[in-house]
């Protein structure tokens, strides 16, 4: 005896979006499915509400140096960017490696300085009323 492990109406449903996805494929469309920047939230909270108070402040940057503190970057006062250091947040590297995952960031870094850009995106999801 064979016993089903999923109920018919599952299985209609399933079938149903496999027939929208390839109708909405064969015409060009793509279908993205996205992480919620709310789990980001949970995960990296005090990260998080830095990066909501400077992209307040600063509404058009979107690039960002880590380092430590005790270094020092001379930018480019017309392409101003946003800086975290580890001693202000354990376990950067790691965080910024998920909020990639995430497709929250993307990394630009160039010039042994490592440098990101925030997505525009998550850009929008940070100026969002809190």
């Amino acid at each position: 005896m064979d016993v089903t492990s999923h109920s018919i109406g599952q299985l209609r449903e399933w079938k149903t979006l496999a027939e929208m996805r390839a109708y909405l494929g064969i015409r060009g469309f793509a279908i993205v499915v996205s992480r919620s920047f709310q789990k980001l939230e949970d995960k990296m909270p005090i990260l998080l509400a830095e990066m909501r108070d400077d992209i307040t402040g600063s509404p058009f940057t979107r690039e960002f140096i880590v380092g430590s503190k005790k270094w020092s970057y001379n930018g480019d006062s017309e392409n101003p960017v946003f800086s975290y250091h580890f001693e202000d947040h354990d376990n950067l590297k790691p965080m910024l490696k998920v909020m990639q995952n995430y497709n929250a960031i993307i990394e630009t870094t160039y010039n042994n300085v490592d440098r990101f850009e925030l997505t525009e995106d998550f850009a929008e999801y940070l100026l969002l009323p809190v």
